[in-house]
């Protein structure tokens, strides 16, 4: 294979993941919207549900936010009654998020709208394509360079 070849093999790879990405987050779109949440929004609610408390660096490396959205996005789910900051049970002088009460109904009242929408999306996937889309997208993840 020569190098042009090379080249537009890996600018086509970049377009076909920037526009499947597009793609998801413009059909996703409207079902966040519906329920009154941002995918960043979702991303950390449904984080903390599986997770538990976390600390704000735990929080965003989990989610790959950048610290300066993962305040607004915390901002904004504390100000809706979804999340709560409170004292470290082992480190005192630490803060921790976790959801509240409320911030647990939201996960537990949106993931199966969440789960239908994305059975929309990806129902004509068999098992074997979703599961070498999964692998092949995580051998990339491993060869880019971390931040």
């Amino acid at each position: 294979m020569n190098e042009t070849t090379r080249d537009r093999d890996n600018q086509t790879l970049v377009l076909a993941l920037l526009r499947s990405h597009q793609r998801f987050h413009r059909a996703m779109g409207p079902v966040f919207r519906a329920a009154d949440l941002t995918p960043s929004q979702w991303d950390a609610l449904e984080t903390l549900g599986n997770k538990g408390a976390l600390s704000i660096n735990d929080l965003m490396r989990l989610t790959l936010s950048t610290s300066g959205n993962l305040d607004v996005v915390i901002k904004n789910l504390m100000q809706a009654g979804f999340v709560e900051k409170t004292v470290d049970e082992v480190d005192r002088r630490a803060r921790v998020l976790r959801l509240t009460p409320a911030g647990r109904r939201k996960v537990d009242d949106f993931m199966p709208t969440h789960n239908h929408a994305l059975e929309q999306i990806f129902g004509q996937l068999t098992k074997t394509q979703k599961y070498q889309a999964i692998k092949t997208l995580n051998q990339l993840r491993k060869k880019l360079p971390q931040p």
